[in-house]
C-alpha cells in the first residue's frame, strides 16, 4: 500500500514546476462559456450566508471558473478527479476561502495533480483526485467526516456553478458561473434514487426542500459538508448528476419524469485512507494534519470509517 502510494506521488512529480510565491488577483472572467466539456455542476441555491474557509475555485489562467474543491490542508485540496483534464501545474489557479470567485482570500498556483488510481470516466466511483498547492494558505481546512451518514442525514453543498437549467432556460447567462458562491441545503437520499452509482463510494443527494434543486455545471468537484461538533465535515465531493439525463445533459434539477431530481458526490470519508496515504508520503506535515483530525473525531467519541 504505502509502495504504491509513493510510486503514485513520484510519477506525479513529473507535474511539478516552481511557481511564483506571491498572491496576486486575477483578472475578470471573460463572457462566454465558462466551463466547456467538464460536466458539473447551484440552481435553485442561495448566496452563501457564511464564508467558508476551505471553500476552493480552480481557475483557468485568464481568471474562468472550472471546477470547485476543498482545502483539507494548507497545502491540499480535494477535487473530483473529471476536473483535472483542465488542472495545468504551473498555470492553473486556485482562489481559496472567498465568497467572490474574482477577489479575496489566498489566490495561488498548483504544483501537482493526482488522480485516484481507479478513476475510469466510463465508470461509476473514484472520481476524485488531489492537487497540491504551491504554498502553504492561512485558511482553515475542513476536516474529512468520520463518515459521511445514511439516508435522511443533512447537509449542505456550496459552489459558483450555473444557476439555471439550460435545456429549459433560453438565457445565455446560463453559461457563466455567478460571482458570489452559492450554497444549497440538502439531504443525503436513498441509492436507489440514483444512477451510474457506486454505492460504496458515493452519496446520492436531493435537495433538502424536495423541490428542483441542485448542483450544475461548474460545481464539480466542490464540497458537500456536515455540520457536527460545532464545524463543518466533509463528506463529499462533486461529480454530477444522479438522473438517467442522457437525453437532456444541461438539466440538472429534474429527472427525466420532471420531478425534483438527484445529484452524486464522491463519499469522501470512505477515501480517507487513499487521501491521508497519498498525502503522507508527499507531504509528511500535511499528513500529520490530516492524522489529527482523526484524532479529534475520536476524541468526540466517534469511530472513524
Amino acid at each position: 500500500m504505502r509502495r504504491a502510494v509513493r510510486a503514485a506521488c513520484v510519477g506525479a512529480a513529473v507535474l511539478f514546476v516552481s511557481a511564483p510565491m506571491t498572491a496576486v488577483a486575477a483578472p475578470p472572467p471573460p463572457p462566454g462559456d465558462e466551463h466547456g466539456p467538464v460536466k458539473p455542476y447551484v440552481v435553485g441555491g442561495r448566496d452563501a450566508t457564511q464564508v467558508y474557509s476551505f471553500m476552493a475555485s480552480l481557475q483557468l489562467p485568464d481568471g474562468r471558473h472550472f471546477c470547485g474543491g476543498s482545502l483539507i490542508a494548507k497545502r491540499w485540496v480535494v477535487s473530483a478527479a473529471h476536473c483535472m483534464v483542465r488542472v495545468v501545474p504551473g498555470e492553473t489557479r486556485v482562489r481559496v476561502g472567498s465568497l467572490d470567485r474574482t477577489a479575496g482570500g489566498s489566490f495561488v498556483g498548483v504544483t501537482r495533480v493526482i488522480s485516484h488510481p481507479q478513476y475510469d470516466p466510463n465508470k461509476p466511483g473514484y472520481d476524485i483526485a488531489l492537487i497540491e498547492l504551491d504554498q502553504a494558505v492561512p485558511q482553515r481546512p475542513i476536516p474529512i467526516a468520520p463518515r459521511a451518514g445514511g439516508s435522511g442525514t443533512d447537509t449542505r453543498i456550496m459552489g459558483w456553478g450555473v444557476t439555471c437549467d439550460r435545456d429549459l432556460v433560453n438565457d445565455p447567462t446560463c453559461r457563466q458561473s455567478p460571482k458570489v458562491l452559492q450554497e444549497l441545503d440538502t439531504v443525503v437520499a436513498d441509492d436507489e434514487r440514483c444512477s451510474f452509482f457506486d454505492p460504496k463510494h458515493e452519496l446520492c443527494t436531493a435537495s433538502r426542500d424536495g423541490e428542483a434543486r441542485m448542483g450544475c455545471f461548474g460545481d464539480s468537484g466542490g464540497p458537500q459538508v456536515r455540520k457536527m461538533f460545532g464545524r463543518w465535515w466533509l463528506v463529499g465531493a462533486t461529480t454530477g448528476d444522479g438522473d438517467d439525463s442522457e437525453m437532456r445533459p444541461y438539466v440538472c434539477t429534474t429527472g427525466p419524469d420532471g420531478k425534483p431530481g438527484v445529484g452524486i458526490w464522491q463519499d469522501v470519508p470512505t477515501y480517507r485512507g487513499w487521501i491521508t496515504d497519498t498525502i503522507w508520503t508527499c507531504d509528511a506535515v500535511a499528513g500529520a494534519e490530516l492524522r489529527a483530525q482523526v484524532r479529534e473525531a475520536e476524541s468526540h467519541g466517534v469511530g472513524v470509517s
